[in-house]
């Protein structure tokens, strides 16, 4: 007598399950890829003063470094998207962590500028492919109701990373030179990227989809819930391969279209905001007449601030309506930079001004993610997260820039802080335009994985 296969829904499956320690590994695995990823990131804003000292070179000679590093991001979230929805989220995760890492190690010993933009380069390529791939794969683990929360929790990991580069950094640069931010941020990468091959893995709904790894899939059921699969159990999905589009034509066809532009140039201009702070922020302050020590606080300061941020734009994104949570953080975000611009606060109100500035653009920043991440099928889902992230780097290029233009403009610490609102204020009307959009039906159709 023939047993009747069962069939179970991917992701009805996770979605009805508690949050469990299967969810809590995903959780902590991507967040500290996000720590390694916010320490390198922001390395260089941290070592610009050291480094200008050291080489005997005007501020200005780092904007290629900076912006180097960043356009290697945003090739990186271009090119690891697309890879990632090819062949799979871990596969690009473990890869770009362990190429970045390498990369961040050899730039330690860049004997000049044009070496050290190519370096940073580098290293950003792999940066730029693990991060939106690792918030990827925490959604696609997520149950629904906390969805929102796991992305921007995720991305708690980069504001932690990139706030112990503030903290470390005085003692690192003052005991063992500039150089040795960049060592730590390259051995510690290399030595995770071979933890994640022993214990990271793949995405449920990426194999469901792409109809392979069914013992991997039956393993993974079996870890979340022992007993709820078997060689018999047939592996079902709501969502099919689109066979005549890549995942890139995908997310700017209809009914993506409108979404996708909206969520780019949202990102792009909070990311300019983001990155003109991350990289000029601790010359700002040093300029208007606190120490090294006083800078590197305030700029760990604001990076604390957005952890804390992080953390409550998911709560409330998967409580209340979206894109109405992310216009009243980019506005708090505005009313801060105004505050920045017409006072002249001592070091404790800047500090404290800084950390709230922080919660708000930092975590509006998350929120883009974790908007994408909810919108997008997983057919296209590490696609369309990753390309928005690689267009939104555009941005972050332009803030590293930016920056430069106008500290060569001798422009004060106020002027540069009330510059801000103007890419804050087209931020919110992105978000306004896609909140307006409904999250397309996935195909009622259940169709087999397996």
């Amino acid at each position: 007598m023939t047993v009747a296969a069962r069939q179970l829904d991917i992701q009805d499956f996770l979605d009805g399950r508690p949050f469990g320690s299967f969810q809590w590994k995903i959780l902590l695995l991507c967040i500290g890829v996000l720590i390694l990823d916010g320490f390198d990131v922001v390395a260089m804003g941290f070592i610009a003063p050291a480094l200008v000292a050291d080489w005997n070179i005007p501020r200005e000679a780092l904007g290629p470094v900076l912006s180097m590093g960043l356009f290697g991001l945003a090739i990186g979230a271009l090119a690891g998207g697309p890879l990632a929805d090819r062949f799979g989220r871990r596969k690009v995760i473990i890869a770009s962590v362990f190429f970045f890492g390498l990369m961040s190690l050899l730039s330690a010993w860049s004997p000049s500028i044009t070496a050290l933009s190519a370096m940073r380069f580098l290293t950003g390529l792999g940066l730029g492919a693990s991060q939106p791939n690792a918030a990827t794969l925490a959604s696609e683990y997520a149950p629904k109701k906390y969805r929102s929360l796991m992305v921007t929790v995720v991305y708690c990991g980069f504001t932690l990373g990139a706030a112990g580069g503030g903290f470390f950094a005085n003692y690192l640069i003052t005991t063992h030179g500039w150089a040795s931010i960049l060592f730590v941020g390259g051995v510690i990468p290399i030595a995770y990227a071979i933890l994640l091959v022993l214990v990271l893995p793949e995405s449920a709904k990426f194999l469901a989809v792409k109809h392979d790894g069914r013992t991997q899939l039956e393993r993974i059921v079996n870890d979340i819930e022992p007993g709820q699969a078997d060689a018999q159990t047939r592996f079902t999905t709501p969502e099919s391969e689109h066979a005549g589009k890549t995942a890139v034509r995908l997310v700017l066809s209809k009914p993506h279209t409108s979404v996708t532009i909206a969520l780019w140039a949202g990102l792009f201009m909070n990311l300019l905001t983001v990155y003109f702070l991350n990289s000029w922020l601790p010359i700002m302050v040093k300029d208007d007449g606190f120490t090294l020590a006083d800078a590197a606080m305030v700029g760990a300061m604001m990076q604390l601030g957005g952890t804390l941020g992080n953390i409550a734009i998911g709560w409330n994104m998967d409580r209340f309506s979206p894109h109405k949570v992310q216009m009243g953080t980019l506005l708090g975000a505005a009313v801060f930079t105004v505050l920045l611009g017409y006072l002249s606060p001592g070091l404790h109100a800047l500090m404290a001004l800084c950390f709230l500035l922080g919660f708000c653009i930092n975590s509006s920043n998350t929120g883009w993610t974790a908007m994408a991440a909810s919108y997008y099928p997983t057919k296209m889902r590490a696609t369309g997260t990753s390309w928005m992230t690689g267009i939104g780097r555009f941005g972050a290029i332009s803030g590293a820039s930016v920056g430069a233009v106008l500290l060569s403009f001798k422009w004060d610490f106020g002027q540069l802080f009330l510059a801000l609102t103007l890419p804050i204020g087209i931020a919110i009307v992105a978000a306004w335009i896609q909140g307006h959009h409904r999250t397309p039906e996935t195909d009622p159709a259940k169709t087999l994985a397996h």
